[in-house]
């Protein structure tokens, strides 16, 4: 990956102290985005079908339909552009999670960190993503990092931030 944002986003290295260096720039993986698509394929289909099977509809049902259509397809223009504009910094001390919604957010992440639970389901492996977790001492999650792209790696740049 590389150091620096994608297009859009706000430059990480703005909001690093003096000392700080980027380790890492990361996404969630895409396939945090295809729940939302597979609910819209599958409300097009069923509206599909009802249209097929039902003959000739009427103007509240062909409202209804195309109002549930759209509804998915705003959830699911939601969730892409969401997750497109979304990224996660790894520097030498801190977590940031930048989002840009249209208002820049910026959230830095301290890591107080106990442990790490990585983990990594057969598909996840094959796709490149998994889960990583940061607890305190009682085992209590701090920060939860789930459909990581690259997670493995993240892993080890957090385990390496300097407590």
């Amino acid at each position: 990956m590389t150091s620096t944002a994608p297009v859009g986003l706000p430059d990480p290295t703005a909001y690093l102290l003096p000392e700080e260096a980027i380790r890492l720039v990361l996404r969630r993986h895409h396939p945090i985005v295809l729940a939302p698509a597979a609910i819209l394929t599958a409300l097009i289909v069923v509206a599909v079908l009802a249209l097929l099977l039902l003959g000739t509809p009427t103007v509240g049902t062909l409202a209804a339909g195309v109002a549930i259509a759209l509804l998915a397809l705003l959830y699911f223009s939601y969730r892409y552009v969401h997750w497109s504009r979304t990224v996660l910094v790894v520097t030498n001390r801190r977590l940031f999670q930048f989002v840009s919604l249209g208002i820049k957010r910026v959230t830095v992440l301290p890591v107080m960190r106990q442990s790490i639970v990585f983990r990594q389901s057969p598909i996840g492996r094959a796709l490149g993503f998994g889960t990583v977790q940061v607890r305190t001492a009682n085992g209590s999650v701090l920060y939860n990092f789930d459909w990581l792209g690259d997670a493995a790696r993240f892993r080890d740049e957090v385990t390496n931030i300097a407590a």
